[in-house]
Protein backbone atom coordinates (compact mmCIF):
# COMPACT_ATOMS: atom_id res chain seq x y z
CA UNK A 1 0.00 0.00 0.00
CA UNK A 2 1.27 3.44 -0.68
CA UNK A 3 1.52 5.58 1.63
CA UNK A 4 0.55 8.67 -0.03
CA UNK A 5 -2.89 8.97 -1.41
CA UNK A 6 -1.93 9.88 -4.83
CA UNK A 7 -5.78 9.99 -6.69
CA UNK A 8 -6.63 12.07 -3.34
CA UNK A 9 -4.10 14.20 -4.68
CA UNK A 10 -4.94 14.11 -7.82
CA UNK A 11 -8.22 15.17 -6.75
CA UNK A 12 -7.53 17.89 -5.19
CA UNK A 13 -5.43 19.17 -7.68
CA UNK A 14 -7.91 19.33 -10.55
CA UNK A 15 -9.74 22.63 -11.16
CA UNK A 16 -12.55 20.59 -13.04
CA UNK A 17 -14.18 18.95 -9.52
CA UNK A 18 -16.71 20.77 -7.50
CA UNK A 19 -15.65 23.63 -5.55
CA UNK A 20 -15.54 23.51 -1.92
CA UNK A 21 -18.05 24.23 0.23
CA UNK A 22 -17.10 26.04 2.98
CA UNK A 23 -19.12 27.15 6.03
CA UNK A 24 -18.35 30.92 4.60
CA UNK A 25 -20.20 29.89 1.28
CA UNK A 26 -23.30 27.98 3.05
CA UNK A 27 -25.70 30.85 3.29
CA UNK A 28 -24.47 31.61 -0.22
CA UNK A 29 -25.25 28.37 -1.73
CA UNK A 30 -28.66 28.02 -0.08
CA UNK A 31 -30.01 31.65 -1.60
CA UNK A 32 -28.55 30.76 -5.30
CA UNK A 33 -30.61 27.61 -4.52
CA UNK A 34 -33.38 29.94 -3.50
CA UNK A 35 -33.28 31.58 -6.32
CA UNK A 36 -33.50 28.82 -8.47
CA UNK A 37 -36.17 27.85 -7.38
CA UNK A 38 -38.09 31.01 -7.52
CA UNK A 39 -36.93 31.36 -11.26
CA UNK A 40 -34.29 33.78 -11.39
CA UNK A 41 -30.46 33.96 -11.09
CA UNK A 42 -29.24 37.39 -10.09
CA UNK A 43 -26.14 38.67 -12.11
CA UNK A 44 -23.79 40.78 -10.45
CA UNK A 45 -22.54 43.08 -13.64
CA UNK A 46 -24.90 44.37 -16.25
CA UNK A 47 -21.74 43.01 -18.85
CA UNK A 48 -22.19 39.90 -17.63
CA UNK A 49 -25.46 39.60 -18.03
CA UNK A 50 -24.97 41.02 -21.91
CA UNK A 51 -22.18 38.82 -22.41
CA UNK A 52 -24.60 35.01 -20.86
CA UNK A 53 -27.57 36.46 -22.60
CA UNK A 54 -28.53 35.11 -26.04
CA UNK A 55 -28.76 37.62 -28.85
CA UNK A 56 -30.51 40.17 -29.60
CA UNK A 57 -34.33 38.36 -29.78
CA UNK A 58 -37.44 40.12 -28.89
CA UNK A 59 -37.48 40.32 -25.08
CA UNK A 60 -34.28 39.39 -24.22
CA UNK A 61 -32.78 39.75 -20.77
CA UNK A 62 -30.60 42.73 -21.78
CA UNK A 63 -33.77 44.93 -22.28
CA UNK A 64 -33.35 47.04 -18.81
CA UNK A 65 -37.53 46.79 -19.04
CA UNK A 66 -37.72 43.01 -19.35
CA UNK A 67 -34.92 42.38 -17.02
CA UNK A 68 -36.73 44.22 -14.55
CA UNK A 69 -39.75 42.68 -15.25
CA UNK A 70 -41.71 41.48 -11.80
CA UNK A 71 -43.37 38.79 -13.83
CA UNK A 72 -42.68 35.19 -12.71
CA UNK A 73 -40.60 33.03 -15.38
CA UNK A 74 -41.97 30.69 -16.77
CA UNK A 75 -42.18 26.58 -14.94
CA UNK A 76 -38.77 25.00 -15.26
CA UNK A 77 -36.69 28.15 -16.97
CA UNK A 78 -34.39 30.37 -15.45
CA UNK A 79 -34.31 33.58 -16.56
CA UNK A 80 -31.14 35.98 -15.28
CA UNK A 81 -31.28 39.39 -13.96
CA UNK A 82 -29.55 41.97 -13.37
CA UNK A 83 -29.32 42.43 -9.70
CA UNK A 84 -30.46 43.72 -6.93
CA UNK A 85 -34.42 43.84 -7.95
CA UNK A 86 -36.14 45.11 -4.77
CA UNK A 87 -39.75 43.59 -6.25
CA UNK A 88 -38.57 40.85 -7.48
CA UNK A 89 -36.54 39.43 -4.44
CA UNK A 90 -39.41 40.43 -2.39
CA UNK A 91 -41.55 38.76 -4.19
CA UNK A 92 -39.00 35.91 -3.86
CA UNK A 93 -39.48 36.01 -0.27
CA UNK A 94 -42.81 36.70 0.82
CA UNK A 95 -44.32 34.25 -2.11
CA UNK A 96 -43.82 30.62 -0.06
CA UNK A 97 -45.87 28.30 1.67
CA UNK A 98 -44.34 29.27 4.86
CA UNK A 99 -45.28 32.34 4.53
CA UNK A 100 -49.00 31.83 5.12
CA UNK A 101 -49.32 32.06 8.41
CA UNK A 102 -47.93 35.00 8.16
CA UNK A 103 -51.37 36.58 9.02
CA UNK A 104 -51.10 35.17 12.33
CA UNK A 105 -48.64 37.76 13.81
CA UNK A 106 -51.21 40.90 14.15
CA UNK A 107 -53.69 38.39 14.94
CA UNK A 108 -51.84 36.90 17.65
CA UNK A 109 -50.92 40.70 18.96
CA UNK A 110 -54.77 41.21 18.65
CA UNK A 111 -55.43 38.17 20.78
CA UNK A 112 -53.30 38.91 23.45
CA UNK A 113 -54.87 42.90 23.59
CA UNK A 114 -58.30 41.99 23.80
CA UNK A 115 -58.47 38.98 25.33
CA UNK A 116 -59.86 36.09 22.80
CA UNK A 117 -58.15 33.41 25.55
CA UNK A 118 -55.14 32.00 26.25
CA UNK A 119 -54.78 29.10 24.18
CA UNK A 120 -55.81 31.09 21.08
CA UNK A 121 -52.89 33.72 21.53
CA UNK A 122 -50.60 30.74 22.12
CA UNK A 123 -51.26 29.07 18.83
CA UNK A 124 -51.38 32.53 17.07
CA UNK A 125 -48.61 33.53 18.27
CA UNK A 126 -46.30 30.61 17.81
CA UNK A 127 -47.70 30.34 13.86
CA UNK A 128 -46.61 33.42 13.44
CA UNK A 129 -43.21 32.73 14.49
CA UNK A 130 -42.54 30.16 11.88
CA UNK A 131 -42.83 32.58 8.76
CA UNK A 132 -40.80 35.23 10.62
CA UNK A 133 -38.40 33.13 11.03
CA UNK A 134 -38.07 32.59 7.44
CA UNK A 135 -38.13 36.11 6.69
CA UNK A 136 -35.31 37.50 8.88
CA UNK A 137 -33.41 34.58 7.50
CA UNK A 138 -33.76 34.84 4.17
CA UNK A 139 -32.99 38.94 4.73
CA UNK A 140 -29.85 37.55 6.72
CA UNK A 141 -28.70 35.57 3.39
CA UNK A 142 -29.37 38.80 1.27
CA UNK A 143 -28.11 41.22 3.13
CA UNK A 144 -24.69 38.96 3.87
CA UNK A 145 -24.60 38.45 0.38
CA UNK A 146 -24.69 42.16 -0.75
CA UNK A 147 -21.73 42.82 1.50
CA UNK A 148 -19.43 41.02 -1.09
CA UNK A 149 -16.89 40.61 2.08
CA UNK A 150 -16.92 36.83 2.97
CA UNK A 151 -15.95 37.17 6.26
CA UNK A 152 -18.07 39.81 7.70
CA UNK A 153 -20.72 37.23 5.71
CA UNK A 154 -20.25 34.30 7.71
CA UNK A 155 -19.67 36.00 10.76
CA UNK A 156 -23.64 37.88 9.89
CA UNK A 157 -25.14 34.56 9.46
CA UNK A 158 -22.92 33.01 12.46
CA UNK A 159 -24.55 35.81 14.31
CA UNK A 160 -28.82 36.28 13.28
CA UNK A 161 -28.56 32.31 12.11
CA UNK A 162 -30.47 31.86 15.48
CA UNK A 163 -32.14 35.15 15.99
CA UNK A 164 -35.65 33.54 16.83
CA UNK A 165 -34.19 30.94 19.32
CA UNK A 166 -32.34 34.01 21.04
CA UNK A 167 -35.10 36.47 21.20
CA UNK A 168 -37.39 33.22 22.50
CA UNK A 169 -35.11 32.63 25.69
CA UNK A 170 -34.39 36.56 26.55
CA UNK A 171 -37.94 36.36 26.77
CA UNK A 172 -38.31 33.58 28.76
CA UNK A 173 -35.52 34.09 31.08
CA UNK A 174 -37.48 37.86 31.60
CA UNK A 175 -40.04 36.06 32.11
CA UNK A 176 -38.32 33.57 35.11
CA UNK A 177 -39.45 30.72 32.53
CA UNK A 178 -35.61 28.97 32.83
CA UNK A 179 -37.20 25.09 32.13
CA UNK A 180 -38.44 26.77 28.95
CA UNK A 181 -35.08 28.28 28.37
CA UNK A 182 -33.82 25.02 28.44
CA UNK A 183 -36.29 22.68 27.10
CA UNK A 184 -36.48 24.56 24.10
CA UNK A 185 -32.52 24.98 23.19
CA UNK A 186 -32.31 21.12 24.30
CA UNK A 187 -35.29 20.39 21.91
CA UNK A 188 -33.91 22.64 18.97
CA UNK A 189 -30.82 20.55 18.90
CA UNK A 190 -32.24 17.57 18.68
CA UNK A 191 -35.01 18.38 16.31
CA UNK A 192 -31.71 19.22 13.82
CA UNK A 193 -29.42 16.43 14.53
CA UNK A 194 -32.56 13.85 14.61
CA UNK A 195 -36.02 15.34 12.25
CA UNK A 196 -33.93 17.60 10.41
CA UNK A 197 -31.21 15.35 9.33
CA UNK A 198 -33.06 12.26 9.55
CA UNK A 199 -35.62 13.13 7.21
CA UNK A 200 -33.23 14.64 4.84
CA UNK A 201 -31.26 11.04 4.94
CA UNK A 202 -34.60 9.63 4.15
CA UNK A 203 -36.04 11.64 1.67
CA UNK A 204 -32.76 12.28 -0.35
CA UNK A 205 -31.88 8.59 -0.56
CA UNK A 206 -36.06 7.61 -1.93
CA UNK A 207 -35.78 10.43 -4.29
CA UNK A 208 -35.06 8.95 -7.97
CA UNK A 209 -31.94 11.06 -9.85
CA UNK A 210 -31.12 12.11 -13.28
CA UNK A 211 -28.16 9.77 -13.51
CA UNK A 212 -26.92 6.47 -12.20
CA UNK A 213 -23.70 7.91 -10.70
CA UNK A 214 -22.67 11.38 -9.71
CA UNK A 215 -20.38 13.50 -8.03
CA UNK A 216 -23.17 13.35 -4.74
CA UNK A 217 -25.03 10.19 -5.60
CA UNK A 218 -24.48 6.41 -6.88
CA UNK A 219 -27.04 3.64 -7.74
CA UNK A 220 -26.30 -0.02 -7.37
CA UNK A 221 -28.02 -1.87 -10.14
CA UNK A 222 -29.20 -1.62 -13.66
CA UNK A 223 -32.64 -0.97 -13.24
CA UNK A 224 -32.17 2.47 -11.71
CA UNK A 225 -34.22 4.53 -13.72
CA UNK A 226 -37.24 2.24 -14.05
CA UNK A 227 -38.62 2.67 -10.31
CA UNK A 228 -40.53 5.49 -8.47
CA UNK A 229 -38.70 5.40 -5.51
CA UNK A 230 -34.28 5.75 -5.08
CA UNK A 231 -33.82 1.84 -4.34
CA UNK A 232 -30.02 1.01 -4.38
CA UNK A 233 -29.55 4.55 -3.61
CA UNK A 234 -26.30 6.01 -1.58
CA UNK A 235 -25.53 9.80 -1.36
CA UNK A 236 -21.97 10.71 -0.46
CA UNK A 237 -21.24 13.88 1.87
CA UNK A 238 -17.63 15.19 2.89
CA UNK A 239 -17.13 14.35 6.65
CA UNK A 240 -14.40 17.02 8.01
CA UNK A 241 -16.36 19.76 8.66
CA UNK A 242 -19.46 17.65 9.61
CA UNK A 243 -17.02 16.24 12.05
CA UNK A 244 -15.47 19.44 13.57
CA UNK A 245 -19.23 20.66 14.48
CA UNK A 246 -19.89 17.16 15.96
CA UNK A 247 -16.87 17.50 17.99
CA UNK A 248 -17.56 21.25 19.13
CA UNK A 249 -21.34 19.87 19.90
CA UNK A 250 -19.61 16.94 22.05
CA UNK A 251 -17.56 19.97 23.94
CA UNK A 252 -20.76 22.09 24.70
CA UNK A 253 -22.68 18.74 25.78
CA UNK A 254 -19.91 18.24 28.00
CA UNK A 255 -19.87 21.68 29.59
CA UNK A 256 -24.09 20.81 29.96
CA UNK A 257 -23.43 17.43 31.71
CA UNK A 258 -20.93 18.30 34.22
CA UNK A 259 -22.95 20.88 36.12
CA UNK A 260 -26.29 18.94 35.77
CA UNK A 261 -23.99 16.29 37.66
CA UNK A 262 -22.41 18.83 39.75
CA UNK A 263 -26.14 19.94 40.73
CA UNK A 264 -26.97 16.38 41.60
CA UNK A 265 -24.50 16.06 44.29
CA UNK A 266 -25.86 15.58 48.18
CA UNK A 267 -24.44 19.14 48.44
CA UNK A 268 -27.09 20.83 46.62
CA UNK A 269 -25.43 24.12 46.76
CA UNK A 270 -27.15 26.30 43.67
CA UNK A 271 -24.72 29.35 44.10
CA UNK A 272 -21.79 27.45 43.16
CA UNK A 273 -23.54 25.24 40.34
CA UNK A 274 -24.53 29.19 39.56
CA UNK A 275 -21.07 30.58 39.43
CA UNK A 276 -19.70 27.00 37.63
CA UNK A 277 -22.56 27.75 34.80
CA UNK A 278 -21.73 31.00 34.26
CA UNK A 279 -17.65 30.17 34.06
CA UNK A 280 -18.60 27.31 31.62
CA UNK A 281 -20.77 29.94 29.39
CA UNK A 282 -17.31 32.01 28.77
CA UNK A 283 -15.47 29.09 27.77
CA UNK A 284 -18.63 27.97 25.42
CA UNK A 285 -18.50 31.39 24.17
CA UNK A 286 -14.55 31.34 23.55
CA UNK A 287 -14.84 28.27 22.18
CA UNK A 288 -17.44 29.27 19.39
CA UNK A 289 -15.05 32.35 18.32
CA UNK A 290 -12.42 30.45 17.81
CA UNK A 291 -14.66 27.80 16.37
CA UNK A 292 -15.17 30.82 13.96
CA UNK A 293 -11.61 31.75 13.31
CA UNK A 294 -10.99 28.30 12.45
CA UNK A 295 -13.84 28.41 9.72
CA UNK A 296 -13.72 31.68 8.55
CA UNK A 297 -10.10 32.85 8.54
CA UNK A 298 -7.26 29.87 9.90
CA UNK A 299 -8.63 26.67 7.51
CA UNK A 300 -11.08 28.31 5.05
CA UNK A 301 -9.24 26.85 2.29
CA UNK A 302 -8.69 23.49 3.89
CA UNK A 303 -12.04 22.47 4.73
CA UNK A 304 -12.94 23.80 1.43
CA UNK A 305 -10.39 21.38 -0.49
CA UNK A 306 -11.93 18.53 1.96
CA UNK A 307 -15.42 19.57 0.44
CA UNK A 308 -14.68 18.62 -2.75
CA UNK A 309 -16.04 15.61 -3.53
CA UNK A 310 -15.22 13.27 -6.28
CA UNK A 311 -16.65 13.73 -9.21
CA UNK A 312 -14.49 10.73 -11.34
CA UNK A 313 -16.25 7.87 -9.63
CA UNK A 314 -17.89 7.09 -12.59
CA UNK A 315 -14.79 7.02 -14.80
CA UNK A 316 -12.79 5.29 -12.54
CA UNK A 317 -14.69 2.24 -11.95
CA UNK A 318 -15.21 1.88 -15.59
CA UNK A 319 -13.12 -0.93 -17.18
CA UNK A 320 -10.49 0.57 -19.56
CA UNK A 321 -11.96 -0.89 -22.97
CA UNK A 322 -15.94 -0.06 -21.72
CA UNK A 323 -17.29 3.24 -23.01
CA UNK A 324 -19.25 5.03 -20.52
CA UNK A 325 -23.24 5.44 -20.80
CA UNK A 326 -25.11 8.33 -20.84
CA UNK A 327 -26.45 7.72 -17.39
CA UNK A 328 -23.22 6.86 -16.20
CA UNK A 329 -21.51 10.56 -16.94
CA UNK A 330 -22.14 13.22 -14.39
CA UNK A 331 -24.07 16.67 -15.38
CA UNK A 332 -21.60 19.26 -14.44
CA UNK A 333 -23.93 22.47 -15.94
CA UNK A 334 -25.52 22.60 -12.27
CA UNK A 335 -21.85 22.89 -10.24
CA UNK A 336 -20.72 25.24 -12.68
CA UNK A 337 -23.58 27.46 -11.92
CA UNK A 338 -23.03 27.59 -8.56
CA UNK A 339 -19.65 28.19 -8.59
CA UNK A 340 -20.88 31.76 -10.49
CA UNK A 341 -20.81 34.76 -7.80
CA UNK A 342 -24.42 35.94 -7.69
CA UNK A 343 -26.05 39.22 -6.60
CA UNK A 344 -27.79 39.74 -4.02
CA UNK A 345 -32.10 40.19 -5.27
CA UNK A 346 -32.48 43.21 -2.52
CA UNK A 347 -30.67 46.03 -1.90
CA UNK A 348 -28.71 46.34 1.44
CA UNK A 349 -31.36 49.26 2.89
CA UNK A 350 -34.05 47.03 2.05
CA UNK A 351 -32.46 43.68 4.00
CA UNK A 352 -31.51 45.74 7.20
CA UNK A 353 -35.24 46.94 6.55
CA UNK A 354 -36.65 43.90 6.80
CA UNK A 355 -34.31 41.87 9.18
CA UNK A 356 -35.23 45.05 11.36
CA UNK A 357 -38.91 44.96 10.88
CA UNK A 358 -38.97 41.19 11.34
CA UNK A 359 -36.62 41.47 14.67
CA UNK A 360 -39.53 43.85 15.89
CA UNK A 361 -42.25 41.81 15.53
CA UNK A 362 -40.44 38.45 16.69
CA UNK A 363 -40.24 39.97 19.93
CA UNK A 364 -43.55 41.09 20.01
CA UNK A 365 -44.94 37.91 19.12
CA UNK A 366 -42.72 35.66 21.48
CA UNK A 367 -43.31 38.18 24.35
CA UNK A 368 -47.12 36.92 24.26
CA UNK A 369 -46.27 33.46 23.49
CA UNK A 370 -44.01 33.26 26.40
CA UNK A 371 -46.81 34.78 28.40
CA UNK A 372 -49.11 31.93 27.82
CA UNK A 373 -47.11 29.42 28.13
CA UNK A 374 -47.66 27.87 31.39
CA UNK A 375 -51.43 28.04 31.19
CA UNK A 376 -51.90 26.18 27.72
CA UNK A 377 -49.47 23.89 29.74
CA UNK A 378 -52.03 23.49 32.09
CA UNK A 379 -55.19 23.97 30.36
CA UNK A 380 -54.00 21.46 27.84
CA UNK A 381 -52.49 18.72 30.03
CA UNK A 382 -49.52 18.70 28.11
CA UNK A 383 -46.23 18.81 29.71
CA UNK A 384 -43.64 21.75 29.74
CA UNK A 385 -41.01 19.37 28.48
CA UNK A 386 -43.26 18.81 25.67
CA UNK A 387 -44.33 21.78 24.79
CA UNK A 388 -40.44 22.98 25.37
CA UNK A 389 -38.67 20.15 23.52
CA UNK A 390 -40.82 19.48 20.87
CA UNK A 391 -43.05 22.31 19.75
CA UNK A 392 -40.99 25.16 19.83
CA UNK A 393 -38.07 24.30 17.68
CA UNK A 394 -40.94 23.91 15.21
CA UNK A 395 -40.89 27.27 14.91
CA UNK A 396 -37.56 28.09 14.72
CA UNK A 397 -36.58 25.69 12.43
CA UNK A 398 -39.72 24.88 9.67
CA UNK A 399 -37.73 27.04 7.46
CA UNK A 400 -34.46 25.03 7.99
CA UNK A 401 -35.97 22.12 7.95
CA UNK A 402 -37.58 22.72 4.49
CA UNK A 403 -34.49 23.85 3.03
CA UNK A 404 -32.85 20.92 4.42
CA UNK A 405 -35.12 18.56 2.92
CA UNK A 406 -34.68 20.16 -0.87
CA UNK A 407 -30.96 20.33 -0.68
CA UNK A 408 -31.12 16.12 0.05
CA UNK A 409 -33.81 15.42 -3.04
CA UNK A 410 -31.61 17.60 -5.32
CA UNK A 411 -28.56 15.09 -4.10
CA UNK A 412 -26.41 17.84 -1.93
CA UNK A 413 -26.25 16.03 1.17
CA UNK A 414 -23.89 18.24 2.32
CA UNK A 415 -25.82 21.25 2.11
CA UNK A 416 -28.63 19.31 4.21
CA UNK A 417 -26.02 18.31 6.84
CA UNK A 418 -24.26 21.64 7.04
CA UNK A 419 -27.30 23.07 7.71
CA UNK A 420 -28.62 20.56 10.28
CA UNK A 421 -25.56 19.86 12.00
CA UNK A 422 -24.36 23.56 12.08
CA UNK A 423 -27.46 25.12 12.78
CA UNK A 424 -27.24 22.71 16.15
CA UNK A 425 -24.00 23.38 16.93
CA UNK A 426 -24.27 27.34 16.44
CA UNK A 427 -27.43 26.79 19.43
CA UNK A 428 -25.23 24.47 21.63
CA UNK A 429 -22.03 27.17 21.63
CA UNK A 430 -23.92 30.33 20.91
CA UNK A 431 -27.52 30.33 22.17
CA UNK A 432 -26.95 28.32 25.20
CA UNK A 433 -23.97 29.85 26.61
CA UNK A 434 -25.65 33.48 25.80
CA UNK A 435 -28.51 32.90 27.27
CA UNK A 436 -26.21 32.40 30.53
CA UNK A 437 -24.42 35.05 29.71
CA UNK A 438 -27.77 37.17 29.60
CA UNK A 439 -29.03 35.53 33.01
CA UNK A 440 -26.20 36.98 34.18
CA UNK A 441 -26.46 40.44 33.01
CA UNK A 442 -30.00 41.23 34.07
CA UNK A 443 -29.36 39.05 37.42
CA UNK A 444 -31.69 36.00 36.71
CA UNK A 445 -30.26 32.55 38.01
CA UNK A 446 -30.13 30.85 34.44
CA UNK A 447 -27.60 27.70 35.19
CA UNK A 448 -26.40 24.88 33.10
CA UNK A 449 -28.14 22.15 34.99
CA UNK A 450 -30.71 20.90 31.95
CA UNK A 451 -31.74 18.01 34.37
CA UNK A 452 -30.28 14.46 34.19
CA UNK A 453 -32.75 13.01 32.06
CA UNK A 454 -32.32 15.54 29.33
CA UNK A 455 -28.31 15.26 28.97
CA UNK A 456 -28.84 11.37 29.03
CA UNK A 457 -31.29 12.23 25.99
CA UNK A 458 -28.88 14.56 23.88
CA UNK A 459 -25.75 12.60 24.69
CA UNK A 460 -27.00 9.44 23.22
CA UNK A 461 -28.86 11.05 20.45
CA UNK A 462 -25.14 12.36 19.35
CA UNK A 463 -23.20 9.68 19.46
CA UNK A 464 -25.75 7.66 17.04
CA UNK A 465 -25.31 10.75 15.03
CA UNK A 466 -21.93 10.28 15.09
CA UNK A 467 -21.85 6.76 14.28
CA UNK A 468 -24.33 7.63 11.12
CA UNK A 469 -21.77 10.18 9.56
CA UNK A 470 -18.30 8.30 9.76
CA UNK A 471 -18.71 6.72 6.59
CA UNK A 472 -19.38 9.95 4.55
CA UNK A 473 -22.50 7.45 2.90
CA UNK A 474 -26.37 7.88 3.59
CA UNK A 475 -29.29 6.13 2.95
CA UNK A 476 -33.20 6.10 3.39
CA UNK A 477 -32.55 3.37 6.23
CA UNK A 478 -29.77 5.67 8.25
CA UNK A 479 -32.94 8.47 7.65
CA UNK A 480 -35.28 6.51 9.25
CA UNK A 481 -33.37 5.15 12.55
CA UNK A 482 -32.99 9.04 13.14
CA UNK A 483 -36.47 9.90 12.40
CA UNK A 484 -37.70 7.12 14.78
CA UNK A 485 -35.44 7.96 17.74
CA UNK A 486 -37.06 11.28 17.54
CA UNK A 487 -40.48 10.15 17.59
CA UNK A 488 -39.24 8.25 20.32
CA UNK A 489 -37.87 11.12 22.36
CA UNK A 490 -41.19 12.77 21.93
CA UNK A 491 -43.39 10.16 23.23
CA UNK A 492 -41.74 9.93 26.10
CA UNK A 493 -42.02 13.96 26.76
CA UNK A 494 -45.39 13.64 25.80
CA UNK A 495 -45.99 11.07 28.68
CA UNK A 496 -44.00 11.71 31.12
CA UNK A 497 -45.54 13.02 34.80
CA UNK A 498 -45.62 17.08 34.51
CA UNK A 499 -43.84 16.70 38.22
CA UNK A 500 -41.76 13.75 37.39
CA UNK A 501 -38.75 15.67 39.67
CA UNK A 502 -36.64 18.92 39.38
CA UNK A 503 -33.64 17.55 38.48
CA UNK A 504 -34.93 15.25 35.67
CA UNK A 505 -37.61 17.17 33.90
CA UNK A 506 -35.58 21.45 33.73
CA UNK A 507 -37.79 22.20 37.35
CA UNK A 508 -41.80 21.61 35.30
CA UNK A 509 -44.70 23.74 36.42
CA UNK A 510 -42.09 25.53 38.90
CA UNK A 511 -40.49 29.03 38.37
CA UNK A 512 -38.11 31.33 39.48
CA UNK A 513 -39.45 34.77 41.25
Amino acid sequence: MSFFDYEELERLDDKSYHSGLSAIKMKAMAMKFRHKALGYKFSTTEGKLAKTSSGPLSGSLTDPLQARSPQMPREGSVQEVLGPDNIIGLKGIFWHPLCIPLVCAPLGIMSAILGWGDSLTFWLNFAALIPLAKILGDATEELAAGLHNDTVSGLLNATFGNAVEVIVAVQSIRAGLYSVVKSSLLGSVLSNILLVLGMSFLFGGLTPSKTKKGKFHSFRGNNWNKRLIGLEKEQKFPIKSALISLGMLFFACMVVVLPTLFNALPSDDEERVLKVSRIGAWITMSAYVMYLAFQLLTHAVTLSADDRMDGGESRVNLAPDTPAQPEDVFDSKDDDDEEDEESASIDLWVALLLMSLSTLVVAINSGFLVDTIQKVAEGSGLPMGFIGVILLPIAGNACEHASALRFSMLDRPGLAIGIAVGSATQVALLVIPLSVIIGQAIDKPMDLDFGVLNVAVVTFSLLVVVIMLLDGRSNWFKGYVLCAMYVFIAALYLYIPPAFGDDDLLQVGRTTP
